[in-house]
Parts: C-alpha cells; sequence; structure tokens
C-alpha cells in the first residue's frame, strides 16, 4: 500500500505552529531572564544598603563622643568635615585619635555613598571609600539624611520648652546619637531606603 504524502497546506500549517511555539518558548526564556537579573539586582541592592547600614552603626557605637551635622549650606567657622562635593549634610564621627570620618553623600553623577577621613581640619578628607562599590550591579545614592538624636528623639517623642520629653524615662540632654536614612536604586526596580539610629547612654 503506498503511503500518503503531506501536501503543502499540511507542511505549511506545522510550520506555522512550529514557529508560534518556538516565539512562545523564546519570550518565556527572556522573561525567566529579565526577572532573574531583577532579582539579582535587588538583591545586590538590599545586600549594599544593609551593609553600609551596619558600617554606619559600627562607627557611630565606636565614636569618640557625640557625632556632629555640617550642612554645606551654612559650614561652621572651624569644619571638620567641609569642603566635601556633596549638596547633603555631612555626619561627622570623632575617633578617639582626634581625626574625623565624614560620612555623605556624594552629589555628583552617579551620586554615591561615599567615607573619608581627616586627620586635623587644615588636612585632605582621605581615602575616599566609594561604600557602594562592591556591589555586583551599579548602583547610585537618590537620597541622605542625618541628624543628630537624644533618647527622647529615638523614642519618637518630643521635647517641652522646660526640656522634659513627652516619653517617660527618655531624655532631652545631648548625648552620642544619630539618625541617617538613605535611598539606593539600582536603576531597575523601586529603590530602597535604608536606616540606623544609634544612641548611647552618657558615660
Amino acid at each position: 500500500m503506498r503511503q500518503r504524502g503531506y501536501t503543502l497546506l499540511e507542511v505549511l500549517v506545522a510550520a506555522a505552529i512550529g514557529a508560534a511555539v518556538a516565539v512562545g518558548l523564546s519570550g518565556f526564556f527572556l522573561a525567566t531572564l529579565r526577572f532573574g537579573k531583577e532579582t539579582d539586582a535587588q538583591v545586590a541592592l538590599q545586600r549594599q544598603g544593609t551593609a553600609i547600614a551596619e558600617e554606619l552603626g559600627r562607627r557611630l557605637r565606636q565614636a569618640d563622643g557625640s557625632p556632629k551635622i555640617e550642612d554645606p549650606a551654612a559650614p561652621p567657622p572651624i569644619p571638620s568635615c567641609l569642603p566635601l562635593s556633596t549638596n547633603d549634610l555631612v555626619l561627622v564621627i570623632a575617633n578617639p585619635d582626634g581625626s574625623a570620618t565624614c560620612m555623605y553623600r556624594d552629589t555628583s553623577a552617579p551620586p554615591l555613598v561615599v567615607r573619608c577621613t581627616r586627620p586635623t581640619p587644615t588636612d585632605p578628607c582621605e581615602p575616599v571609600a566609594n561604600l557602594l562599590s562592591g556591589s555586583l550591579v551599579p548602583l547610585s545614592a537618590t537620597a541622605w539624611s542625618a541628624s543628630v538624636i537624644t533618647p527622647c528623639d529615638a523614642a519618637d517623642g518630643t521635647c517641652d520648652e522646660s526640656g522634659v520629653c513627652s516619653v517617660p524615662n527618655q531624655s532631652c540632654a545631648t548625648v552620642p546619637g544619630a539618625s541617617v536614612s538613605f535611598t539606593l536604586s539600582d536603576g531597575t526596580n523601586a529603590p530602597a531606603t535604608f536606616g540606623v539610629t544609634i544612641v548611647m547612654s552618657r558615660h
């Protein structure tokens, strides 16, 4: 018995089905690859932000005295860190050897979270360390804020005119403490904000 061959129409239909399946599979693989890259970027962002927050906390705990804030828009008469390449507030952490560690957001392009050390107010602030350099994906710092705080601030309280905190047993007196928050972006996923608040007791 002679076998019947495929007609041209059957061949065309089979080719069309095969092409549709191939397009669908390629789209699926591309979507999977894109999702994997976005996930990797988000993981890298979270890891880097957490590492920076941990470093900030460690340096604040080791500070020799109360941290300070310096404002480029209104620098103090004898700054410990300024001038620096930033328009944001600078966190100044005093070190036991008399030097100052300066933590800030370099507002050049792309904006970065930066640390440097100034031995004296007349010395250059160096070495300059980019705290985003260890990331597996390119990151930028889209926001930065820093402030010195008291135990009352840390407890979300307010101080009245007589210096009494609205939260019981919390002090309005200045103590070594600071609050820092910063936002990182990988350019793909939603930006993530990190923060650290350190308040230590008086010695």
